[in-house]
């Protein structure tokens, strides 16, 4: 249902339907699809904000999923095993963006301010405790300012050698590992990830690590607070998910994951809604989904085979 997104990090939600009304209040996302089964329960959820897509899940568990389950930070003691990054366009004031989210309620852990690597940023706590990062670039910073600014020694994976940073997607899910150097060569081996930038200190220890898949970027970090979790950390828990939806060859990505020790949680097969998918876990536990479109269908189409109702926006009558 998400082939026209590339990347989708999907959040878990204790109240989902909550949670897409205070979506929408204190960041400004719009529901762009809503599924609800026969019985008006919420079935599937994703929202948009300036092109970025995101889905909105309720906490769950399925015999498949084994020791992984689906829960929100508020089941977790406020630890989340991944936290997004959404890069705001130029037309939105972001001083006003966080004061809309302070108003909502959003928790401010950080104020806007203008980051040593070109960015004015915010960060915050949404409503049950996710951590979201909202930036805009104010200026141009290439990696050797920033090495000769603050000792970090960047690794650009995209310019051949020139030392100038790729640019990043809008929505930038970071995924927390306890041993990062090792999921970032795991990811590349097994899922077929990009590396984009690698930051270490003088030391060589890892900083900042970015990733990248159909132009998209994913984050490699470690759980560097107390906000932050692997899922080993809280008893094999995701408190959110990336979804990759690949344009082709599906059958052979399945079959690199596998060969790279990647357990499959949910078998290759293809939904009633004409994707081809699977879920594997990877080398810490994290979720990953994986889809490509093989049967293309309508909405009507789905709805049909699937028995939901969807809408395109909440108050849509159809």
């Amino acid at each position: 249902m998400t082939a026209q997104a590339q990347l989708t990090a999907v959040a878990f939600y204790r109240d989902p339907e909550a949670a897409l009304a205070w979506l929408s209040a204190a960041f400004d996302f719009e529901t762009a699809i809503l599924l609800t089964d026969g019985e008006g329960r919420l079935a599937h959820a994703e929202m948009e904000l300036h092109g970025v897509r995101l889905g909105v899940a309720g906490e769950w568990a399925g015999g498949a999923l084994g020791p992984a389950r689906m829960r929100s930070p508020a089941a977790l003691e406020g630890q989340g095993t991944q936290f997004c990054r959404i890069e705001l366009p130029p037309q939105v004031d972001i001083d006003a963006h966080c004061a809309r989210a302070g108003q909502a309620g959003a928790q401010i852990t950080q104020a806007p301010q203008d980051e040593f690597y070109g960015d004015r940023t915010y960060r915050c706590l949404d409503l049950e405790g996710h951590v979201w990062t909202f930036s805009q670039p104010r200026r141009k910073v290439s990696a050797a300012e920033i090495t000769a600014a603050t000792g970090l020694v960047y690794a650009v994976g995209a310019d051949g050698g020139r030392g100038v940073e790729p640019p990043r997607s809008a929505v930038t899910p970071y995924v927390s590992y306890r041993d990062p150097p090792a999921a970032y060569a795991w990811l590349e081996e097994a899922f077929g990830l990009e590396p984009r930038i690698y930051v270490t200190d003088d030391d060589g220890n890892l900083v900042h690590a970015e990733m990248t898949f159909r132009g998209e970027t994913i984050g490699v970090s470690k759980a560097w607070s107390d906000r932050h979790a692997a899922p080993g950390d809280v008893g094999g828990r995701n408190t959110q998910t990336v979804h990759l939806q690949l344009i082709d060859d599906i059958d052979a990505h399945h079959a690199r994951a596998v060969a790279a020790g990647a357990e499959i949680i949910r078998p290759l097969e293809t939904q009633p809604y004409g994707d081809r998918t699977y879920l594997a876990l990877d080398l810490e536990g994290h979720i990953w989904s994986f889809g490509q479109t093989v049967a293309p269908m309508s909405v009507t189409e789905w709805d049909e085979k699937l028995g939901t109702q969807t809408r395109l926006r909440p108050t849509e009558v159809r």
